[in-house]
């Protein structure tokens, strides 16, 4: 096997030489490159990532800041709604108790329209009893409805701060 070895020239073993160097070096260019891309590509999504939670923070700081705004003024309009109600039914209180005296004092009104005999007059106290639960009654259902009314408007007003909707 030398002796065959041994035919070929010197020179065409220096030429294999530089061309098996040629083809190391070539896989070894190859596997660099792809590296070296790799490398950029990562360098590009992390700045590009960067960029994209920068604007995700802003945007969620700003809506927090808007909801924040809306939550504000929903309970702004909420106690101002519920002041409003109070003072409402207060005064309707005052009107039913200013009612209440006046009927009291005025046995003629408290006997609806009858004659003020003693009979009528024992009749009226009867009525007053049943006018006057009647009236708190009346001041209990219109509280109730009062509170009811805010809070449904207050769930109104937070759906529509929530959702966008009026």
């Amino acid at each position: 096997m030398g002796a065959i070895l041994s035919l070929i020239p010197i020179k065409d073993w220096i030429y294999g030489a530089i061309i098996a160097g040629l083809i190391a070096f070539g896989f070894y260019e190859v596997h660099h490159l792809k590296a070296e891309g790799a490398a950029h590509e990562v360098a590009a999504l992390k700045e590009s990532s960067d960029k994209l939670i920068a604007q995700e923070t802003a945007h969620v700081a700003l809506v927090a800041k808007t909801y924040a705004a809306q939550a504000a003024k929903t309970t702004e309009t909420l106690d101002e709604q519920t002041q409003a109600t109070a003072a409402a039914q207060s005064d309707a209180a005052q009107r039913l108790r200013n009612y209440d005296a006046y009927r009291r004092s005025h046995p003629d009104v408290a006997s609806t329209g009858q004659p003020a005999t003693d009979a009528g007059a024992s009749g009226a106290g009867a009525d007053g009893q049943r006018f006057s639960s009647l009236e708190q009654v009346a001041l209990q259902l219109a509280g109730a409805a009062a509170a009811s009314r805010d809070a449904l408007a207050a769930c109104m007003t937070d759906r529509g701060a929530l959702t966008g909707k009026p």
